[in-house]
């Protein structure tokens, strides 16, 4: 059971900052925002692709059919339920990555700066949200975080899965479509223990440029592993009812739900049904996030 310590300490110390402050919120996305003078064209291929206003900066979207499927099963808060999601939609190809961002945000706040198709790191669940926002404003077209449920359909590979679930988005080899422990690049960062005071070196992984690793059925990249994934979802217990098109709680004291694992865990944390809660401002070297789409 591996997790980075200083991961954790950054998380910690960001969730002890916003533990009197997780809940909803709105943003401003200031004067200077531009909004596109012509309603945006349909949606209607498998694969849309979209540049950033101004920029050379472009993406993918996949499309993602409504349907039924077999969500969780893994964790105990998590337990096996069939889900229905009504609509089609569209989600990113891969994360979110640092060119991206920057064009969106003008600003880049990760740790890991490889390189412009790396995934954007140390953001929040409210940075992400900011994020789709000024790209909607931008583009005339609606971005949100997904939602659990349309996070796990689509890691499962959503209306072209397998008849027989994997462990992981793409396959039981986790090596084979994911950034993980094992597996991922390593970097040595200073810090100062908490334990002895002293000044300390730690070896911990680091991401890598997205799309490196084994497409899922869906042609999505990189949803296991590499940094988790910010939805849209409070946190909460899951039933085991069947469900259609689920939200998630008004709120939860155990915050926002992420998915996928990251570079510095091991393979439990990225199995495609694991799920966990953090407070919204929480960030860490290895949260990211992927955007989507809703046709309706």
């Amino acid at each position: 059971m591996k997790r980075n310590i200083l991961t954790f300490s950054l998380l910690v110390l960001a969730s002890t900052f916003a533990a009197c402050s997780d809940k909803e919120y709105t943003v401003n996305t200031g004067e200077g925002s531009t909004t596109p003078s012509q309603p945006p064209a349909p949606l209607v291929r498998e694969v849309e692709s979209f540049t950033v206003p101004g920029t050379e900066v472009s993406f993918d979207m996949v499309l993602v059919h409504s349907g039924t499927f077999t969500m969780g099963g893994y964790d105990a808060e998590g337990p096996e339920h069939q889900v229905t999601l009504s609509h089609d939609y569209y989600i990113g190809r891969t994360e979110v990555t640092q060119a991206l961002y920057r064009a969106v945000m003008q600003a880049n706040p990760s740790e890991f700066t490889y390189g412009d198709n790396y995934p954007v790191d140390q953001v929040s669940h409210w940075d992400a949200v900011h994020f789709c926002q000024k790209l909607s404003q931008l583009t005339g077209y609606r971005f949100t975080l997904p939602t659990e449920a349309q996070w796990e359909y689509a890691a499962q590979g959503g209306h072209r899965a397998p008849a027989t679930r994997t462990d992981y988005a793409g396959g039981n080899n986790l090596g084979n479509v994911g950034w993980y422990w094992e597996n991922a690049p390593h970097c040595s960062v200073n810090t100062t223990s908490r334990q002895t005071g002293r000044d300390t070196t730690l070896v911990i992984r680091h991401t890598s440029a997205v799309g490196g690793k084994s497409a899922n059925a869906l042609g999505l990249r990189d949803m296991t592993g590499n940094v988790r994934e910010w939805c849209a979802d409070w946190y909460s217990v899951l039933g085991t009812e069947a469900v259609v098109d689920p939200q998630g709680p008004v709120s939860s004291d155990r915050g926002r739900v992420f998915r996928g694992g990251s570079c510095n865990d091991s393979a439990q944390y990225c199995h495609v049904a694991h799920r966990e809660g953090l407070s919204s401002m929480s960030k860490g070297f290895d949260f990211g996030f992927r955007v989507v789409i809703n046709k309706k």
